[in-house]
């Protein structure tokens, strides 16, 4: 291990709480022995560590922040945190509030002791806040008026829109803020706070990125990106030569090529060339380019990969290629749905859902899917096991079986800690053995279900803002284990709480149901309370891939078992399952 693995090691580890005397200790004795360092440990604390706390602090705080540090690091653990968090609160111009509280906060993270981490707590508290508001503000908010968080540049410099955009995204979230729409404009020079997931921004000249987080991340103009942590791919097509990611260490330029770059925690940053070719440099300032004239200029070509480090030396390092590290597209997902809408902006009847399946986009009508029958039902401990329409009286399954509407299903079926490995125990009547009966419900398919590219079947749920904002999780098995067929879960849905593409419902009633519906005869005919919801709900939706199911590419799968995960005391609630054409996507595809 070299001096700056085993610093980055002992740095993370105070982060988090868990360095002991020893090495805090050893980490002095590195911070003496190496001013780099110090600096390093300013640049980790600020872009990686908490990444909602990433700041663009004045070069003049910043410079003095470094300054300090060594000078406040202290014998013992106790106190160091809290003066970390005081360096890197905003000034007063960023946030009078912030200011007016970093003195008692500072005092209180740094004499508390029933935390494991007062920084990490601190953290954790101020981004469970900042995204409980973000996901609030939007399911409260008219549908429709909710608008792209757009944050200052660097310095209070006049916000400044690229030609760039955001052309999807993939189960992306966001610090502190909603996703931007597919389609918008990043601002330019603006962090990005990638939490997890995955967005592809595209170019004007047809240069795209595909960024995977956790990563920070700006566009800097119409033909660059800078990258602080993270990995990106990048795919400059002809007529797109030229364009650069700046990271820490490097500035990469393309020359025609497919490239992937992955930059740590510490800042080493390597470039993976798929294709083509790339030039990368030393990350210098435009002063020191114009009078260093040495500066370090690497081309890599096809199946080449560096490691670029810059701890006291520029340092460049070979590693072995791996194809594995570039992504040429974002997973195949479900997209976005529409609906019709009402006057009030909720949105009732499904009509046509837009999925990517095998790197292709379509959008498929609600006409053409595969319905399903359910077949089997056992709730869990909710009672609350159907949703209508305000007032209706009718068929209880018609929500799953028969209508498009997104507020209306079969809700809070039972569950399991552990998904299923054998054959689910289905009953229809109720009997002396219908104990035996496995919790949760089955449907069959109106026809056998392909299992082609990409989502096969679609899944939606009803949810709200007192509710896991990725979407409840549950368990999809199939109904006779065979071979190597198996259970998968799903722990979050394609179109979550906190997507532009989950849109409102109206309201509707539940029906509580005073025996618990143990059988699907009971559901169907048990006594009910009928209870009107008036929160607001959203439907999520996440697309299923038989082949996560263990079922060959062309399998035909006749029906499905759905559990919820009990995870916590929210229960999947589904409102629309349907297979999806077969002939469409081969349509497609010619």
């Amino acid at each position: 291990m070299n001096v700056q693995e085993r610093f980055a090691d002992l740095w993370t580890d105070y982060l988090e709480g868990d360095l002991d005397e020893a090495g805090i200790a050893a980490l002095r004795e590195l911070l003496a022995t190496d001013e780099s360092l110090l600096k390093l440990a300013v640049d980790m604390y600020q872009t990686h560590h908490l990444l909602g706390l990433v700041v663009e602090a004045s070069p003049d705080r910043h410079d003095k922040f470094v300054r300090e540090t060594m000078a406040r690091l202290p014998e013992a653990s106790e106190s160091f945190i809290g003066s970390v968090m005081a360096g890197i609160a905003p000034s007063a111009s960023d946030s009078k509030i912030l200011d007016s509280s970093r003195d008692d906060r500072s005092t209180r993270v740094a004499t508390e002791s029933g935390f494991r981490s007062p920084a990490v707590s601190v953290g954790v508290l101020t981004v469970v806040a900042l995204a409980f508001l973000a996901v609030g503000a939007y399911i409260y908010l008219p549908a429709g008026s909710a608008t792209v968080t757009r944050a200052l540049p660097p310095n209070n410099k006049p916000m400044l829109e690229s030609n760039a955009r955001f052309a999807s995204l993939a189960h992306a979230e966001f610090f502190g803020e909603l996703l931007p729409p597919i389609g918008s404009i990043p601002i330019l020079e603006r962090d990005y706070v990638l939490m997890s997931g995955m967005v592809e921004v595209e170019f004007p000249a047809g240069a795209s990125a595909i960024v995977e987080g956790p990563a920070v991340f700006r566009v800097l103009d119409d033909a660059s990106l800078a990258l602080d942590v993270g990995r990106c791919s990048v795919h400059a097509p002809q007529g797109a030569e030229g364009f650069r990611v700046e990271t820490p260490v490097t500035r990469v330029i393309d020359r025609g090529t497919r490239f992937a770059i992955n930059v740590s925690e510490t800042s080493e940053t390597e470039v993976q060339v798929v294709e083509g070719a790339a030039d990368v440099y030393e990350s210098l300032s435009e002063l020191e380019r114009d009078t260093d004239k040495s500066a370090h200029e690497i081309r890599l070509t096809d199946g080449e990969a560096r490691k670029f480090a810059n701890v006291q030396v520029f340092a460049v390092d070979r590693i072995s290629f791996d194809p594995r590290a570039y992504r040429n597209r974002l997973p195949d997902r479900v997209i976005g749905y529409q609906a019709e809408q009402a006057n009030d902006g909720t949105v009732s009847a499904l009509q046509s859902v837009t999925v990517q399946r095998g790197g292709r986009v379509q959008t498929l009508p609600v006409s053409e899917m595969i319905g399903v029958k359910v077949v089997h039902f056992r709730a869990g401990e909710n009672n609350a096991n159907v949703a209508v329409p305000v007032g209706y009286d009718g068929d209880r399954l018609s929500g799953l079986e028969a209508d498009r509407l997104l507020h209306t299903g079969v809700l809070n079926p039972g569950g399991a800690v552990e998904p299923l490995g054998n054959d689910p125990v289905m009953m229809l009547d109720p009997g002396p053995n219908d104990s035996d009966a496995t919790p949760g419900m089955a449907v069959r398919f109106e026809q056998a279900i392909f299992n082609g590219p990409g989502p096969d079947v679609l899944f939606f749920e009803l949810q709200t803002v007192v509710n896991p904002p990725n979407g409840d999780a549950f368990h999809v098995s199939p109904l006779r284990f065979e071979g190597n067929l198996r259970s998968h879960t799903i722990h979050k849905y394609d179109i979550t709480m906190t997507s532009r593409e989950a849109q409102p419902l109206p309201q509707f009633d539940l029906l509580f149901y005073r025996e618990p519906a143990t059988t699907l005869n009971a559901l169907m005919s048990g006594v009910v309370e009928r209870r009107p919801q008036t929160l607001q709900f959203r439907a999520l939706a996440v697309g299923i891939d038989l082949s996560d199911l263990g079922y060959p590419d062309g399998a035909l799968v006749d029906g499905l078992f759905f559990q919820d995960a009990l995870d916590d005391q929210h229960v999947v609630d589904p409102v629309f399952i349907a297979g999806l054409p077969f002939d469409e996507f081969q349509d497609s595809q010619k």
